[in-house]
């Protein structure tokens, strides 16, 4: 039994033999009156006592219940994906009963397409009036960008400036007009899991995996008090992303912008795919290892390091994320 309805117990049980206690007294020997009203507070007491204990137990077999949820979501999302792409119109389970409660559960994988080559996955489960969801996404690049940085390691719509500073046998191409006009950025705004961190939280949790997608009126500084920033993730902005001077990011990172993009000097990304809608510049010092593509201008300045890894044009899949709990009518 929990300790608030132990609690409340005790105290209604403590006001019923205080009851007792005045009516022993306003009786003054009336050992049958006396006799009644103990039977009458003892059955009173044995009442509340039995609707706390079903109260109790109604709590209990809910918490088993939601936790039943959360393991069949846990067990699908693990399992659904292990022979790689979903069957078309995703996974229904056959029907289960769960007990205690007998209830029904209905449990599923769920995939939701939509335009930009974002997809949506759903793993749910819900019976008895409760629900656990996860979502992913899933985001791939438009066939026209996935095909041209097959092409090339650094592309430019306008110019590219700074090709000596590149490492002989990379392939780069300037003046090739707007080369990412199949991306639109608005289509990541209906699927923003995060918004862009402050340095703190980066520093702190790393991206996490996630969808950060800003659409305000400033520019984004993407930076961290130990210069440090861990995990996988696709940060994208209506206005310019700056990376700061002396950023390490090791982890693969997607960086769309509908502005510029510039990585700071001695800055290290260690597995990354630009993407901007205007130009693009990494500084003096920095390292990068994966592709970047823009309509504008490329700037390469001297000392830069950039290697090429085409792996950064597979589809990016984000971690799963708690959906809001969903209710659904008992069963």
């Amino acid at each position: 039994m929990q300790a608030g309805a132990v609690k409340n117990l005790r105290k209604f049980m403590f006001w019923q033999m205080a009851v007792f206690n005045k009516i022993l007294k306003d009786c003054r020997g009336g050992i049958g009156t006396a006799v009644l009203a103990g039977i009458l507070c003892a059955a009173v007491c044995l009442h509340a006592a039995a609707y706390w204990v079903r109260q109790e137990a109604e709590e209990n077999s809910r918490r088993i219940l939601r936790r039943q949820l959360q393991f069949a979501v846990q067990a699908l999302a693990k399992a659904g994906f292990e022979n790689g792409r979903l069957p078309e119109g995703g996974i229904n389970l056959p029907p289960q009963k769960l007990q205690p409660g007998n209830y029904t559960l209905k449990a599923g994988i769920f995939e939701e397409n939509t335009s930009g080559g974002i997809k949506k996955y759903t793993v749910q489960a819900e019976a008895g009036g409760e629900a656990f969801a996860l979502q992913q996404l899933k985001i791939a690049l438009p066939q026209q960008i996935a095909e041209l940085g097959k092409r090339y390691t650094l592309a430019a719509g306008k110019s590219l400036q700074g090709a000596e500073n590149l490492p002989e046998g990379i392939a780069y191409a300037g003046e090739l007009g707007e080369i990412l006009q199949s991306l639109d950025v608005k289509n990541f705004a209906a699927f923003k899991e995060m918004d862009f961190p402050s340095k703190s939280t980066f520093e702190e949790y790393g991206l996490g995996g996630a969808l950060y997608y800003d659409d305000g009126n400033y520019s984004k500084s993407i930076a961290s008090s130990s210069k440090n920033i861990k995990g996988e993730g696709v940060l994208v902005s209506k206005m310019s992303i700056f990376i700061a001077d002396g950023t390490k990011m090791p982890d693969f990172c997607v960086i769309i912008s509908d502005g510029q993009i510039e990585i700071g000097k001695n800055a290290v990304l260690g597995k990354a795919l630009l993407l901007s809608k205007y130009d693009i510049t990494v500084k003096s010092g920095a390292s990068v290892n994966g592709i970047a593509l823009c309509d504008g201008r490329l700037i390469v300045e001297d000392g830069v390091t950039f290697t090429r890894d085409e792996s950064v044009l597979q589809p990016f899949v984000t971690a799963y994320r708690l959906k809001q709990h969903k209710k659904s009518a008992p069963g």
